[in-house]
């Protein structure tokens, strides 16, 4: 296996190796802006045994996206949650055993970095990427039929970054998401985070506010405490400086799409947790099996 690994991390060029001086298995390179860190804001990997979790429906849901889209010689992104850290150790696993060469993995997030890097996986960063054949990911629920999907509802701590998840998802070649049916589901509700500039941040909201009037709550998201309208007197700041606003919605949404277009046209809206690419696929797992789904008509395919 260590032979397998090592012959994974030769396929890369120079300049990527120039940046593992010492032949690990990974670099991160993700930098804390925060000063002060509390317990609140550490990132913490979802730790899940394969030996314990091969018989659930999300891990074979996992184990399909690997065995089905990885190829030797990609460059894939790596998403976090509960089935992408299942698909990370598993892909993990797999480079050891030989099954794949030469593949990067690009991580969406610091949680994702650090399961990969116990997982085995080198790992390269964005900025130095040209391209990224495949990624998986984890949302927090997914609209039928188009595929439309939130992130960044829950996990979402100071060091992560919606900004980051989102780019390499939007650069990936294909896209899978893996998801309960429980989260899989028309008529959406709950909240969807927005990214805005944190010196306006109020002005910003208030328009938020009045856009959605009636449907929505508008509240900052804290980094301590208790959520509040106004984030409490610690609020959440990204690392790109940012703060996010969630915006709780009091009714089933009607249309992501709609939405984020609508978001999008606020002043001080950097950026937003609706994830809108085509076409893309969603693997559902649920008891009986799982089942593959995509944004293009008419295709739907069965597994258990």
């Amino acid at each position: 296996m260590a032979a397998a690994a090592a012959a994974n991390l030769a396929c890369f060029p120079q300049t990527w190796k120039a940046n593992n001086p010492r032949d690990r298995q990974g670099v991160i390179k993700w930098e804390r802006k925060t000063k002060s860190p509390s317990p609140s804001l550490t990132a913490t990997a979802c730790h899940c045994s394969l030996s314990q979790s091969q018989t659930s429906p999300l891990f074979q849901a996992a184990k399909h996206t690997i065995d089905t889209y990885v190829k030797s010689g990609m460059v894939i992104g790596l998403g976090s949650g509960q089935a992408s850290a299942m698909a990370i150790q598993y892909l993990g696993r797999q480079i050891r055993a030989g099954a794949f060469e030469c593949v990067l993995g690009i991580p969406t997030s610091i949680v994702s970095a650090s399961e990969a890097a116990k997982a085995g996986i080198p790992l390269g960063e964005l900025e130095n990427s040209p391209r990224i054949d495949f990624a998986f990911d984890d949302v927090d629920m997914i609209e039928e039929r188009t595929l439309i999907s939130v992130v960044g509802r829950q996990r979402l701590q100071g060091e992560e970054s919606i900004i980051q998840e989102k780019l390499v998802l939007s650069m990936a070649d294909q896209l899978v998401f893996m998801v309960t049916e429980n989260q899989y589901k028309c008529g959406l509700e709950g909240s969807i985070p927005v990214v805005v500039e944190s010196l306006n941040w109020l002005e910003t909201a208030e328009e938020i506010d009045d856009l959605f009037l009636g449907d929505a709550e508008v509240w900052r998201r804290p980094s301590i405490g208790q959520a509040g309208p106004h984030g409490g007197d610690f609020p959440l700041v990204t690392k790109e400086g940012h703060n996010i606003i969630d915006v709780i919605f009091t009714s089933p949404i009607a249309s992501l799409a709609e939405v984020a277009e609508s978001l999008e046209k606020v002043d001080g809206v950097v950026e937003h947790g609706v994830v809108s690419k085509f076409p893309c696929k969603a693997i559902v797992a649920s008891e009986s099996g799982w089942s593959i789904v995509d944004n293009i008509p008419t295709n739907a395919v069965g597994g258990v």
